[in-house]
């Protein structure tokens, strides 16, 4: 259908009204799209048509925005590119003229009309396009024979469709204007709220930094901040003057007059400090300033570096505290800690030398007394042993005088009775056997008898408490003697005796050194093992080694080794005295004593005796 007399047409004055949104009527149950479709198709005398536009930038699809004598959910359908009528005319951005049942066009690619759908007479759809961007197609269709449409209205109603398309572009641009218009007051609320706020903020942010400078003014200690280059004040509290003794002015007008008041020796670092704090951000120190009056004062200054969000320094803050009077108290706890450790160490080292000394005068009591009950009848077995044997080799003498007579004095069957008599009790094995069991005996008798001097000698009852000239490989046979039954099951000793001189010293005492160290080493071997005994002679001193195969001692407790009650043995196997003790009796001998111990592989205690040097007596 032509458009005759457009200039006088109603409708343009319509379309001008939708072009202007704020004229047109509200209506809460339509749409402006569905509103705008109306009066097309009503120009177009269309009995149906629809209105579709492309969804943001997308231009792959159009979605279906308004319709009139369409199906029910027609509307709201998205019509993908070169789909149906619709997906034509946006791929081929040109206009469509229809007549008849559409499915019958070659250039549809899929069946447009539903077989049970009405077929209108004859349609026409033009794509909606601003410049080269297409935003929508327009479709209007007839089925009333009284109104059918040409090709030829495709390009007649050329104006409409262009002012369709219009219409559309002004309401969207509308629709941008009045949100921008919309965003704009709203950032112009803010602006107004912000300033007020600003306002206020500035307010109470001299308020508070009013407050915070009361607040440091009235510290003990010194708040400040510096210029990280030139190292000028930014800002300094008043508690500087009591601690420093300068005025607060002062600092503000020479940069470096706190590196001046520092003490000499104390200037390296704060030297390191600074040159650190580049590096770490966070910097602690304690040094000393020296005050006008030549008093000290000790101080603790904690700075950090403020960098900007680009990283480059801005300022070092920090707060410097006085600790003076704390160093003061520091230093006198410090001295009094040791004076305590000190005391506790000589108590402990002497209630550690009373303990052993209460074992030794027990077991000195208890080998005078054991002595006492066994020197006598030990004395009594070797004079009958003695006499034993010499009463056997007279008796002897006799059997062999008999046996040489024996053809004179007895018949031949006395003869034959005595010889077997003879081969019963082996005669020949009896006269040699006998006198070598009484020598054993005698031999087992003289070892009891010594055993019991070493254990007197050891625990020296009845001995000496003097210093004396002594030979250690006698203390060292004598030790072994008393501490045999500890080792003989669980470990072999190997002497290696080297060519020592007499050693200056109380003998019963280091014989108590070597025998905690062979106790040691016999408790240390868990089976079959090796304890090995050296001794050497240097220029300046004779020392004694003692090594064993065991177990070992752990890395962790070798400085703690001869530390007194120290043990690494069960409850109930030792007391931790026996090293700190040995160490004690070492020392008193002006000695040492060494340690190297591997785990798994053993341990060896070296024993230091100086050659010539007079004793420490105690």
């Amino acid at each position: 259908m032509p458009l005759k007399n457009l200039q006088n047409s109603y409708w343009i004055y319509d379309f001008y009204q939708l072009g202007q949104p704020d004229l047109v009527p509200v209506n809460a149950n339509e749409s402006f799209e569905q509103i705008l479709l109306c009066h097309v198709l009503k120009e177009l005398k269309a009995t149906s048509g629809s209105l579709s536009l492309c969804q943001g930038d997308n231009n792959n699809c159009l979605r279906i925005v308004a319709g009139t004598g369409l199906s029910e959910n027609y509307v709201g359908r998205v019509i993908p590119v070169g789909v149906g009528v619709i997906g034509w005319v946006m791929e081929n951005k040109q206009a469509l003229f229809l007549k008849g049942n559409a499915n019958h066009d070659a250039r549809l690619r899929e069946p447009v009309i539903k077989p049970d759908s009405q077929i209108p007479s004859t349609a026409l759809c033009w794509p909606l396009a601003i410049g080269n961007r297409l935003i929508g197609v327009l479709c209007a269709n007839s089925f009333d024979e009284g109104v059918t449409y040409t090709e030829a209205d495709l390009e007649r109603n050329h104006i409409l469709v262009n002012l369709t398309t219009l219409v559309i572009e002004n309401s969207w641009l509308h629709g941008t204007q009045q949100k921008r218009i919309e965003e704009l007051a709203a950032i112009n609320d803010r602006y107004i709220n912000s300033n007020k706020q600003l306002q206020e903020t500035h307010n109470r942010l001299q308020q508070s930094e009013k407050r915070l400078t009361e607040i440091l003014d009235s510290l003990d200690s010194v708040v400040w901040s510096m210029t990280p280059k030139t190292l000028e004040m930014l800002y300094l509290n008043q508690a500087v003057e009591e601690i420093s003794g300068r005025p607060v002015a002062d600092f503000f007008n020479d940069p470096h007059l706190w590196f001046d008041i520092i003490y000499p020796r104390d200037r390296k670092w704060m030297e390191a400090s600074l040159d650190n704090l580049r590096s770490t951000d966070v910097q602690k120190l304690t040094y000393r300033i020296l005050r006008p009056d030549g008093e000290l004062r000790w101080l603790f200054h904690h700075m950090r570096i403020v960098n900007d969000d680009l990283g480059t320094p801005t300022r070092i803050d920090g707060i410097t505290v006085d600790i003076t009077q704390h160093k003061i108290a520091e230093d006198l706890l410090k001295q009094r800690n040791e004076e305590l450790q000190t005391a506790l160490d000589k108590i402990q080292e002497v209630q550690s030398q009373l303990v052993q000394s209460e074992k030794l005068a027990s077991v000195g009591q208890l080998a005078a007394g054991v002595a006492h009950e066994i020197n006598n009848p030990i004395g009594y077995m070797n004079s009958n042993l003695t006499s034993l044997k010499n009463y056997v080799k007279d008796l002897l003498d006799l059997v062999a005088l008999y046996e040489n007579t024996e053809s004179v004095w007895a018949d031949a069957e006395q003869q034959c009775t005595i010889q077997e008599f003879k081969n019963k009790i082996d005669l020949e094995f009896l006269k040699t056997d006998v006198l070598d069991l009484l020598d054993e005996s005698h031999e087992g008798a003289c070892r009891v008898k010594k055993i019991v001097q070493d254990l007197k000698d050891f625990s020296h009852a009845g001995g000496s408490d003097e210093w004396q000239w002594a030979n250690l490989h006698n203390c060292l046979e004598s030790t072994l003697n008393i501490v045999n039954n500890e080792i003989k099951y669980k470990a072999k000793v190997i002497k290696e005796y080297g060519d020592i001189p007499d050693a200056w010293c109380l003998p019963h005492q280091l014989n108590q050194v070597f025998m905690n160290l062979l106790v040691n080493a016999a408790h240390a071997i868990e089976n079959e093992g090796t304890i090995t005994i050296r001794t050497g002679s240097e220029p300046d001193h004779i020392w004694v080694e003692v090594s064993d195969t065991g177990k070992g001692i752990a890395p962790e407790h070798i400085n703690k080794i001869f530390d007194p009650f120290f043990t690494t043995k069960p409850v109930g196997k030792g007391t931790g005295l026996g090293l700190s003790v040995s160490y004690s009796i070492v020392k008193k001998h002006n000695g040492e004593i060494r340690l190297d111990s591997r785990v798994g592989e053993g341990t060896t205690f070296r024993i230091l005796l100086p050659k010539k040097a007079e004793p420490n007596t105690p």
